[in-house]
């Protein structure tokens, strides 16, 4: 009783007793089965002849017509074409004991054998028949009449056997997925799915469950850290405003320093919303929101413009744009998402950098920005990429941190990744973007 409760006998029963019995039914009623289906066959190349004949009729009238038909009975061959005229005369074409006139499609007895026929019926009431001998089919469904029955139980035999080693492997396989899939559900998010290294379809699937195990696994330490980071950073300007504020009450009501006070909140508000925008816009984008509205944008004259409007901003600043921009390199992506991408690697340039920035574009197609400031060390150049990371150097400046890890999210959405390099004195950030192509219509 034991024994049958296992997966793997219940299943090699199963598949030996349906393999018999499919295989002892097939025995009795497969050559009926295989004479239908050579039959269904035969009139759709009956059909398929006949339709080409007719769009010949289409393209060369009744002279090309009966030409084709001449042509069907000079070869010989399975298939007999006749072409009747309204009152029945044969006008091209032969066919053994033909009927005088046909339409659809009809089984044929003569002294020449059983044949199936279709006819078509012209507008000019032209009768056009196309056949083909039966005997052929019959003879191909009668050779399946004879499979020996010995044949069924072999094959259930061997059913059975092959299904109780394979119900036993694919047991095996199950224990183990089952049991990574417990330890995840335990909280151990570091589980993976045993891989047996054979590439089968159970290997695959197992890949693909560890990737988005890997990607889980990610996502949950990104929260935590974003979650870290978001209490760390918001929290000292909203303990600052409550301070203020509670300051503010407490004091005698003076018009001037109310609104002096109520002006600086509500700057400390917008400064606290607009992080939690960007914050909004960063978790949209590494979740790829938003891919669904992408549309074939020309890159080169999106670039041009942000350098034509960032150009104006360097001259205010004593600095100078100078921009490489490749042309024509189209791109299936989110036009205003590129630009914000590129007007923060910009508004970083110009307010941490120094002396020259570069700007370009290149077939790739990569962009990238460089200046000729005091650089970012290499062992802080993928932490900058982070919610919230700033240099010490940054610290006093305006901003949020989240300026580099929304263009990192950018990047990603579209396909791409964001790496930082020296130049020179400076930093040169790299984006580089997905395939260039636009995406194929519809």
């Amino acid at each position: 009783m034991n024994f049958l409760r296992s997966f793997a006998p219940r299943v090699a029963l199963l598949m030996g007793a349906v393999v018999l019995a499919a295989s002892m039914l097939g025995a009795g009623w497969g050559w009926l089965r295989a004479q239908q289906a050579l039959r269904q066959q035969l009139d759709l190349v009956l059909a398929a002849e006949i339709e080409g004949l007719l769009r010949d009729h289409e393209s060369y009238g009744l002279r090309g017509l009966a030409e084709a038909a001449t042509f069907y009975g000079r070869r010989g061959g399975p298939l007999q074409v006749l072409l009747l005229a309204p009152d029945g005369q044969p006008l091209a074409g032969r066919m053994d004991s033909a009927p005088a006139r046909l339409r659809g499609f009809v089984t044929l007895e003569g002294e020449a054998g059983r044949r199936r026929a279709l006819g078509a019926v012209l507008r000019d009431g032209t009768n056009l028949i196309v056949a083909a001998e039966l005997a052929p089919v019959d003879r191909a469904a009668a050779t399946l009449a004879w499979t020996p029955p010995v044949a069924a139980a072999l094959a259930a035999l061997l059913a059975l056997a092959a299904a109780f080693l394979v119900a036993r492997r694919l047991e095996r396989r199950l224990a183990g997925i089952s049991g990574a899939a417990q330890a995840v559900i335990g909280g151990d998010l570091s589980r993976r799915l045993p891989v047996s290294g054979r590439g089968d379809e159970f290997d695959r699937l197992a890949e693909t469950i560890n990737a988005m195990l890997a990607r889980i696994e990610t996502l949950v330490a990104e929260l935590r850290q974003v979650t870290d980071d978001v209490a760390h950073d918001l929290r000292s300007p909203l303990s600052r405003l409550r301070q203020k504020l509670e300051a503010a009450l407490a004091a005698p009501r003076e018009a001037a320093a109310d609104t002096t006070t109520l002006e600086a909140s509500i700057a400390e508000l917008d400064a606290t919303l607009n992080t939690f925008a960007a914050l909004l816009r960063i978790a949209r984008a590494e979740a790829g929101a938003g891919r669904e509205g992408f549309a074939s944008l020309d890159l080169s004259a999106l670039v041009a413009e942000m350098a034509e409007i960032y150009g104006a901003v360097a001259d205010e600043s004593g600095r100078v744009l100078v921009a490489e921009v490749a042309r024509e390199i189209d791109i299936a992506g989110s036009a205003a998402l590129l630009r914000q991408a590129i007007a923060n690697l910009l508004d970083n340039a110009l307010h941490h950098g120094e002396g020259r920035i570069r700007l370009a574009l290149l077939p790739g197609p990569m962009l990238s920005v460089s200046d000729e400031g005091p650089g970012i060390p290499e062992a802080e150049r993928e932490k900058v990429l982070r919610r919230f990371y700033r240099l010490d150097r940054s610290r006093n400046a305006p901003g949020n941190g989240l300026g580099l890890a929304l263009v990192a999210a950018i990047a990603h959405l579209h396909g791409g990744k964001v790496s930082l390099h020296e130049a020179g004195k400076g930093t040169k950030v790299v984006l580089e973007l997905g395939s260039a192509a636009p995406p194929p219509p519809g």
